[in-house]
């Protein structure tokens, strides 16, 4: 009960500040006043000590507003009072508040400098005021108050200095969390938008591939336009299932970073209780890919050297993806034809995609060039700029050439693990 009564009043003084001022000032008058009144040596007191305490209490109601110049203030009334009287007066500890208020704003040093020309003040007065010699307790006290005072404010300002820094430091804390919060949703859709990219971009291309050839071959050649029409429509039955699939990762709430961050989220390893890969597209299905991209009418000349080795689940998407977006840039800008090449060896998967322009198709040559540039400087032309972000990521790399008419994509990817070091090749 008397703990939660406690509590009570410091929250009451703590909710307004004057509150707690004119606590202290009461406190401080009333211990002056019986300390003089009751003083042993019989002082004569009388109004001078009751005016005295009045300007105390008014001086410390005051003393958050320019506590120097009230200490300034509090020391010559006290001056005058003791020099005049030549006996106590009670606004010796007005003068030992002031002084610690006024300390705490100020560095130690002078602080200290400050608390040893106030002890000097008060020794004079002491032995002014009491009649006592040098060095008898009654004026060596003065002493002994304003080191405490002093001291005081010394433990006052290291307090108040450690706890802006606490809070500081917490603050600090709070938006680098709301950074990096900001950060993964920023990278989550990247990879949301990259995904979608790959997906429908390749998918949308072969449908509209089949479907022109189909509308030419209707009249000519129904065999074939159905065979176009087929194409399509698997092509289409692809982008369902795979939309399918990503929009179940994304409501189950298990999507994580990346595809290539620390093998978690989309394309991630599922190792770690993020979004499994099991279901999307790996580097064993890039077979599969050519033989769409062929069946759409690419001509796809692809070398395969060296043995196949282990990919972590977020290398082998990025290699499909890389593979998938450069056959789909080389349909829809090239002229017909590309030069695919996988390369296996003890550290990684090379993949090299070469094509030649087409030469009457100076729009698409203008917008692949685009993307090119854009890849490079990290700006527009999300195929590529996808390409480039899914072999950094998994600590592989890609170059663009767009040298003599031809388009060539070169890239990298580690076989040890989604994070090794690229190494020279």
């Amino acid at each position: 009960m008397i703990d939660a009564r406690l509590s009570a009043a410091g929250r009451w003084l703590r909710a307004d500040l004057r509150r707690f001022d004119v606590v202290v000032a009461v406190v401080v008058v009333a211990v002056s006043m019986l300390l003089v009144l009751g003083s042993p040596d019989g002082f004569d007191t009388g109004w001078p000590e009751w005016a005295a305490g009045v300007g105390a209490f008014c001086l410390l109601i005051m003393r958050r507003w320019q506590p120097a110049v009230l200490l300034a203030v509090a020391l010559v009334l006290t001056a005058v009072h003791v020099g005049m009287l030549e006996r106590p007066t009670p606004m010796i500890f007005t003068v030992l508040v002031l002084l610690a208020t006024t300390c705490v704003r100020l560095e130690r040093w002078p602080a200290i400098g400050l608390g040893a020309g106030i002890a000097v003040s008060l020794y004079v007065m002491g032995l002014v005021g009491t009649d006592a010699e040098y060095g008898d307790a009654r004026a060596v006290i003065g002493i002994a108050w304003t080191s405490a005072a002093v001291g005081t404010a010394d433990a006052v300002r290291s307090w108040r200095r450690y706890r802006e820094s606490a809070t500081e430091q917490i603050r600090s804390a709070v938006l680098a969390a709301e950074a990096q919060a900001r950060q993964q949703v920023s990278e989550e859709r990247l990879t949301i938008a990259r995904e979608l990219h790959d997906l429908l971009a390749h998918n949308l291309s072969v449908m509209n591939v089949q479907t022109g050839a189909a509308l030419h071959l209707l009249s000519t050649d129904p065999a074939q336009a159905e065979t176009s029409l087929r194409t399509a429509r698997d092509a289409g039955r692809s982008v369902l299932d795979e939309l399918s699939e990503l929009l179940v990762v994304l409501r189950t709430g298990e999507a994580g970073s990346g595809d290539g961050s620390a093998g978690d989220g989309i394309g991630g390893d599922g190792s770690d209780g993020r979004a499994p890969t099991s279901s999307l597209p790996t580097v064993d299905e890039v077979p599969d890919l050519v033989d769409t991209m062929r069946s759409a009418g690419l001509a796809v000349a692809w070398n395969r050297s060296g043995e196949p080795r282990p990919l972590a689940p977020a290398v082998s998407l990025a290699a499909y993806r890389i593979v998938q977006e450069a056959l789909t840039n080389a349909a829809k800008h090239g002229s017909g034809s590309v030069e695919l090449s996988t390369r296996w060896s003890d550290d990684g998967l090379s993949i090299t995609a070469s094509n030649e322009r087409a030469s009457n198709d100076t729009a698409s040559n203008d917008t692949a060039s685009n993307q090119r540039v854009g890849a490079s400087a990290g700006g527009a032309g999300l195929g590529l700029v996808g390409m480039r972000e899914r072999a950094s990521t998994n600590g592989g790399r890609l170059a663009v050439d767009d040298a003599g008419g031809r388009f060539t994509i070169d890239a990298w990817l580690p076989t040890a693990s989604a994070h090794a070091e690229p190494a020279d090749r």
